[in-house]
């Protein structure tokens, strides 16, 4: 599925990868778990927000003009969607769901962040 599709059809929670260039900087999101922001904007023009958490990985030096592909999750909203998740998830805890089971294991699957040209650097912080 590519980020259009997803826009279009209005869906959230599914990995994606995109690639294009990045267009915007933004401040950081300094709430309860900091993120590094910024919009790439793909080849068709759509474009998309990366929130990059820097409590799990180190910030990506990415400036406006830089070619990146990256990979996360894709959450919807009306100006393109927001794609996070974008670094490696070594959790492995356990937790209770609602149906009273216990799942162990990975929150989501690995995102990357392949910046000028280095295929899936390790941005991640070793917890």
């Amino acid at each position: 599925m590519t980020v259009e599709e997803a826009f279009g059809k209005k869906i959230s929670d599914v990995s994606l990868t995109i690639k294009g260039t990045v267009t915007k900087i933004l401040e950081d999101d300094t709430g309860d778990t900091p993120h590094q922001r910024f919009i790439v904007t793909i080849h068709s023009g759509h474009t998309a927000l990366v929130a990059h958490n820097l409590e799990r990985a180190y910030r990506v030096p990415v400036k406006v003009g830089d070619g990146v592909e990256v990979k996360g999750t894709y959450v919807w909203n009306k100006y393109g969607g927001i794609l996070h998740n974008t670094h490696h998830d070594d959790r492995s805890a356990c937790e209770k769901v609602a149906s009273g089971r216990v799942v162990c294991g990975p929150k989501h699957e690995d995102g990357w962040i392949n910046f000028v040209g280095k295929k899936k650097p390790d941005f991640s912080k070793n917890m």
